[in-house]
């Protein structure tokens, strides 16, 4: 065994690692940034008037920065370049925190929460960037994307999208239930079977909720990683089907509580056992898609056997 040494012939020994293996600037920024938005997930949680993670319709955006932040976990440790400050990249930093700035300061001083949230993507873009510059972008870029998940989007943007949404599940559910016998119609986004009435709502079938399938689906497809660009691409794009199936299972599942048991158990705790059934049935199609998708790109590849020689 040899061991190496410097000119002066004493052998060289690994520097020491550090409690904070990021500089103090860094730190410092990053303990700011934090104090900054600990005020607007105050907000979030408990504001009476912002308290968006409490309503069914953003509930999902806790989860997202979640995720969001253990997979960037993930992927940092998967890094070994610069992480002091000196790698390519390392100015845009400064770009993305005024962008940050221009949308944190009037959504704070005018109680504008999605501004607020939305800051939060360009300031941890430029402590990043500030930390490893390009590489270290480049390696997060996934996280940082899916951080987009957690923003929630304002009502005039998604409404009309999730009454579209909404009125195509109704129309759905309402065929198949007449179909089997039920007697059941449909007025816009309202189901009347029976002597009840049903509203369907955002937080059962609405856009919001088809946007949290997505965004599940994607984050499932960036941690099976996928060396088939096809693949992934189809499973994606397939992922909007799937979301929209899952959620007129969720509306059938509780018109058929509420028809046979009433309007108390239909709307009572199965209501959110409903919830995590609609998760259960997305990521079980989510998962046989994928299958599916699998099988058939590897009886394609698979070469025809050769016929016998005569």
């Amino acid at each position: 065994m040899t061991t190496t040494s410097d000119v002066s012939g004493v052998p060289a020994t690994k520097p020491a690692p550090q409690l904070l293996p990021l500089a103090s600037n860094v730190v410092v920024l990053m303990l700011g940034l934090f104090g900054m938005f600990a005020l607007t997930l105050h907000d979030l949680f408990f504001s009476v008037d912002a308290g968006l993670w409490n309503k069914d319709e953003h509930s999902h955006g806790p989860i997202m920065l979640g995720l969001a932040m253990w997979l960037m976990y993930q992927r940092w440790q998967e890094f070994d370049g610069k992480t002091d400050g000196t790698a390519p990249g390392a100015w845009l930093a400064w770009v993305m925190f005024t962008i940050g700035v221009v949308f944190y300061v009037p959504g704070r001083a005018l109680n504008i929460i999605y501004f607020e949230v939305f800051a939060f993507l360009p300031m941890i873009i430029g402590v990043v960037a500030l930390i490893g510059g390009w590489p270290l972008l480049n390696k997060l870029k996934f996280p940082l994307f899916f951080l987009v998940f957690m923003v929630p989007i304002p009502g005039f943007v998604l409404d009309p999208i999730s009454h579209f949404v909404k009125l195509h599940i109704s129309v759905t559910v309402s065929e198949i239930l007449w179909w089997l016998g039920y007697p059941i119609s449909h007025t816009g986004v309202v189901l009347s079977i029976g002597q009840y009435q049903l509203l369907v709502a955002d937080a059962c079938a609405g856009m919001r909720t088809l946007f949290m399938l997505e965004a599940m689906g994607i984050f499932y497809l960036n941690v099976v990683r996928h060396s088939s660009m096809l693949r992934n691409v189809m499973l994606a794009l397939l992922i909007v089907p799937i979301s929209f199936l899952a959620n007129m299972l969720r509306v059938l599942f509780l018109a058929l509580l509420t028809y046979h048991f009433g309007d108390e158990v239909g709307q009572g705790y199965l209501h959110g056992f409903a919830g995590i059934v609609l998760f259960v049935i997305a990521l079980v199609l989510t998962i046989s898609t994928d299958g599916l998708l699998r099988w058939i790109s590897d009886k394609r590849s698979t070469p025809a056997p050769q016929g016998a020689a005569s």
